[in-house]
């Protein structure tokens, strides 16, 4: 029995595709209206390398990533990052070709042909995790440590925490599972090849269903259904697309089947037999991914497909087979197709287009002109002015009858005007007739009348006609200017610009508007803003501040408040009653073109405009302006003359051969927020990731750097707009309009905030910007312990300066004390003893007594001991003997002045190493005191016949040895007398060590040994 329900349901279903078919067969016009309805859009191609698109996800932060078969693809609504394999490279994707995408917190989960990578969100790092060999088709989750993996080769549990694969027993190794959902009961429905499979997780028991359906071709019909892919509905039924039997729905309670498939071999007859891929809506809906059969939409409720096929060479439609679908958070549908992706928004307003079928003779003729002017009746007709006359169109028929003969009027002559009087009777105007309509039906042409009234002031065509509150009824010509028809006397009055100048005659009249009940607001092709006073009939033109006395004006509207001008090139005015200064909106204010037509107030504070590049929507309250265009289902935006709305709120647009309408009240508004991200920083043109939350250090001399930034909404992305501020430095938001970047330059050290927020294409601004702490690292002389260090130094530096200034004073004081003792002790007792021998010496004189010549020699040895004393004195203090090289120049003068005169040879031995030293003043003064006095006391008393000097020096050591070959003595037994004490002193003074070695007949030996100072 349930075999019999299953193949009646199966039969029924049949019959309805037969009849699906047979319309679609026909001509697919049943489905023409409904696939218009829903704009398919052409996502950016630049960047994405491969337009096979696989699978597609979103992850955590918002971004949509494609899967392809050339890599992993992120995209921000501007353009796409890549992520490839890099052959070698253990930290790139394992494998290019990307099956199924699974996000998991920060994380992505990448299913590529024989393995399994992950990818951190923030650190962009990739990680490899199963061997090569097992091929991943769908991932599902278990649990927070775990999730299901659907292979070729069972099903499997994944271990996150150790990357540890467990295969689930119950099926065969070789069986293929397509996909995995869970019913979030503990049961898991799994797709293959041979039909699909129930899993209970508590048991591990598997349960295996093979519906007989058929399967087309019918070349293998004993093959069992091959189920590609499953999906719940928020009803209980699973969803399951086959590849070759249909769309399958299974009811997981009752386990009732139904099969929606084709009973044909022909393949290219649509809707086509595989299902790659199924997305519920939350209307029931279920989107099917037909591959070569397009995008289906199908209605439980109704029964119904809707079908968008695919056309292969088409910009605005699906260009490729559907193999993947999937919604992202705010609604918008991604259609991954073999050429690309395509996204369909649902706060896109897309425009309905009805084609408009011509009558003539011959029959129904597609009609290829557009409306001048247009006025919809109740009852379904439209009257329709073009350029070839007058016309009525049938909205529930589509079609377009001429009336000019009905009418009586000449052929060819344009309708630029149709309005209706405050009485319910329609005028209409032909180049230079004003025509009244009455009648009971439109539908009727016998009973249509038509009277027409002509002027013969009026020989130019008429371009405007209006109706003011009064019932008044004006009238603007080509080039005969401006006149009001009184109806009951049936007769036109003229009226004249009053300024005598060469342009008193008006030109070309467009528009007008009541101001109040005794004035009038007048434009034209190059009028300026004239303003009619009624009374009087005078005209005079508005001459202020800002105001353009040639500027063609197309368009007035008046509202309570303001007073809105649409010019010719000049983009749309606003002004007020009292004609202040205009406030003009331009293409830079968001106007797709400066050429502003027709001006109709719509139903939320808006206005709504007609330009030759597209439909406005202008918000009053915010100044919001809303494009559509081609984008929206709009063409030939040139030839946009007449646009109304009814009273439900819907508004008509006339084209070219077709009508345009759709109400705004049913445009879903794009009210979510944008997230704003900061993406990267880029240091003098080098790239760096930026993590979410990571304060960024930079050192001083990277202070010239960028930051860039998006704010991920993907409906009309093109009209994101930012602000950004870098706390530390700015005081206010900074508006950056579309721009996604900012370059900061020479930043002083510090902390640095820097924030950027976003609104979205309907001007929802984001109340959480995103941030990022920026630390300029300051160079190491602007630290604190530099400056510490430095205050120290400068301290130190002014005490070694205080005491290296005391230090040459005191030496300076010690210096000129020595220098006085010294002249003291050696050069005062020897004038001392000069003075007293001097006294001696003339006192024998005097007295004629011997030994007066004693002591005159006496006085001549001293003075010159003196003499000798002062010299060493000065040769001493003077700085350039300070080198050892000047004492050996010295030394050799006085060993020649001394041994030399008695016939005592001398031999010096100098080592080489020594002739640079520099010994000092102090040091060298007691140096060659006591060589000199070693010396002296050679040649005085050793009876010597040579006398040996050497000098050495070991590292630092310096040594002095004078050595002769006299008589010698006992150290002993002999007195020291003042010249050896005086060497032992100054040896003392230059803390050196001072050796005497002397033996009976062997001679006597002075041994000198002392540091050498460092002095430079």
């Amino acid at each position: 029995m349930a075999d019999d329900n299953y193949f009646f349901c199966r039969r029924k279903a049949v019959s309805l595709f037969i009849f699906i078919l047979f319309l679609t067969s026909c001509s697919l016009t049943a489905f023409a209206q409904d696939i218009n309805n829903l704009y398919l859009e052409k996502v950016q191609e630049e960047g994405l390398s491969n337009n096979y698109v696989y699978c597609i996800q979103q992850d955590a932060d918002g971004f949509i990533w494609f899967g392809t078969g050339e890599g992993l693809f992120r995209f921000d609504g501007y353009g796409y990052k890549a992520f490839r394999n890099i052959p070698g490279d253990t930290t790139t994707l394992a494998h290019n070709s990307i099956e199924f995408l699974y996000p998991d917190g920060r994380k992505l989960w990448i299913a590529t042909k024989g393995n399994l990578s992950c990818i951190d969100i923030d650190s962009q790092k990739i990680l490899n995790f199963l061997p090569k060999g097992l091929h991943v088709l769908s991932i599902a989750p278990r649990d927070s440590s775990s999730f299901w993996l659907a292979a070729a080769g069972g099903l499997f549990q994944f271990d996150k925490r150790v990357a540890k694969l467990t295969r689930v027993p119950g099926l065969p190794e070789s069986m293929v599972i397509g996909s995995i959902t869970d019913d979030t009961n503990g049961h898991l429905y799994l797709t293959s090849p041979n039909g699909f499979y129930c899993f209970t997780v508590a048991t591990g028991v598997f349960k295996h269903y093979d519906p007989p359906i058929a399967r087309f071709p019918d070349f293998d019909k004993n093959r069992s259904g091959n189920f590609y892919r499953s999906v719940l509905d928020g009803r209980g039924n699973l969803w399951l697309g086959t590849w070759g039997s249909g769309l399958v729905r299974f009811n997981i309670k009752t386990e009732k089947i139904d099969v929606w498939s084709h009973p044909t071999n022909d393949v290219h007859l649509l809707p086509y037999k595989i299902v790659s891929a199924l997305l519920p809506d939350a209307s029931g809906d279920i989107w099917l991914a037909n591959k070569e059969g397009g995008l289906t939409i199908f209605n439980p409720a109704k029964n119904k497909f809707i079908n968008y096929p695919v056309d292969w060479r088409s910009e605005n439609k699906i260009s490729g087979s559907v193999v993947a679908l999937f919604r992202d958070r705010s609604g918008i549908v991604w259609i991954g197709t073999e050429n690309g992706v395509f996204k369909s928004d649902p706060h896109h307003a897309n425009l309905s287009k009805t084609d408009v079928l011509l009558k003539t003779d011959s029959g129904f003729v597609p009609s290829h002109i557009s409306p001048l002017s247009m006025l919809k009746e109740k009852n379904g007709l439209w009257w329709m002015g073009m350029y070839e006359g007058i016309f009525v169109y049938d909205q529930k028929k589509s079609t377009l009858i001429d009336y000019n003969k009905v009418l009586g009027l000449p052929e060819s002559y344009p309708v630029f005007n149709i309005v209706r009087d405050n009485d319910g009777a329609i005028w209409l105007t032909s180049r230079n007739l004003l025509v009244k309509v009455s009648g009971e039906d439109g539908r009727n042409p016998a009973s249509v009348k038509a009277e027409i009234y002509t002027s013969p002031d009026i020989k130019s065509t008429i371009t405007a006609l209006y109706t003011d509150k009064e019932n008044r009824m004006w009238i603007g010509t080509h080039s005969d200017g401006v006149f009001r028809f009184d109806p009951a006397q049936k007769k036109f009055i003229s009226y004249h610009f009053t300024q005598r100048n060469i342009f008193n005659k008006l030109k070309e009249i467009d528009a007008f508007r009541e101001l109040s009940k005794d004035s009038l607001l007048i434009g034209g092709y190059t009028t300026g803003l004239l303003l009619m006073h009624i009374g009087s009939g005078t005209i005079e033109k508005i001459q202020r501040k800002g105001y353009d006395n040639a500027i063609s004006i197309n368009s007035i509207y008046r509202n309570i408040k303001n007073i809105w001008l649409g010019t010719e090139s000049n983009g749309l005015w606003r002004t007020d009653v009292q004609f202040k200064p205009p406030i003009i909106e331009t293409v830079n204010d968001g106007l797709p073109s400066m050429n502003v037509g027709s001006i109709m107030p719509g139903r939320q504070n808006d206005l709504w405009l007609l330009s030759n590049s597209g439909l406005v929507n202008f918000g009053l309250s915010g100044k919001k302006i809303t494009v559509f265009d081609k984008k929206d289902g709009l063409h030939d935006l040139n030839q946009l003359y007449a646009m109304i709305m009814d009273d439900g709120g819907n508004i008509f647009i006339g084209g070219r051969g077709c009508v345009y309408n759709f109400n705004p009240l049913h445009i879903i508004k794009n009210i979510q927020p944008p997230k704003v991200l900061i993406t990267d920083l880029k240091i003098f043109d080098k790239a760096y990731n930026v993590r979410k939350g990571e304060a960024i250090k930079l050192s001083y001399n990277q202070n010239y750097f960028t930051l860039g930034y998006v704010a991920l909404n993907y409906t009309q992305s093109a009209f994101n707009r930012y602000a950004y501020k870098m706390d530390g430095l700015d005081n206010k938001w900074i508006d950056a309009g579309s721009n996604r970047s900012v370059s900061y330059a020479n930043l002083d050290e510090g902390t640095y905030t820097f924030k950027v927020r976003a609104c979205n294409n309907e001007g929802v601004w984001n109340n959480v910007p995103a941030k990022l702490v920026l630390i300029i690292v300051p160079p190491f002389w602007h630290r604190w312990w530099f400056y510490t260090l430095f205050i120290l130094l400068i301290v130190c530096s002014i005490y070694f300066i205080y005491w290296y200034n005391m230090n040459q004073l005191k030496m300076r004081v010690q210096l000129r004390n020595k220098i006085a003792r010294d002249l003291h002790d050696d050069i005062g007792s020897t004038l001392s003893g000069i003075n007293i021998f001097t006294k001696i010496a003339l006192q024998k004189l005097r007295r004629n007594e011997a030994g007066s010549t004693e002591l005159l020699e006496k006085i001549s040895d001293r003075s010159e001991r003196t003499m000798d004393a002062l010299s060493d004195i000065v040769w001493s203090i003077s700085t350039k003997n300070d080198l050892i090289d000047n004492f050996l120049v010295k030394a050799r003068e006085y060993l020649a002045e001394t041994l030399e005169s008695q016939g005592i040879r001398y031999d010096m031995h100098i080592a080489e190493d020594i002739s640079h030293l520099k010994l000092g003043m102090e040091l060298t003064k007691e140096f060659y005191l006591i060589f000199k006095e070693a010396i002296c006391n050679a040649s005085k008393y050793a009876q010597c016949t040579l006398v040996e000097i050497c000098l050495t020096k070991e590292k630092d050591l310096f040594s002095l040895t004078i050595r002769d070959n006299g008589k010698g003595f006992d150290i002993n037994k002999i007195a020291p007398g003042n010249g050896l004490q005086n060497m032992q002193h100054r040896a003392q003074k230059m803390n050196a060590t001072l050796e005497i070695v002397s033996r009976l007949g062997e001679g006597t030996s002075i041994i000198l040994t002392f540091h050498t100072p460092r002095i430079r």
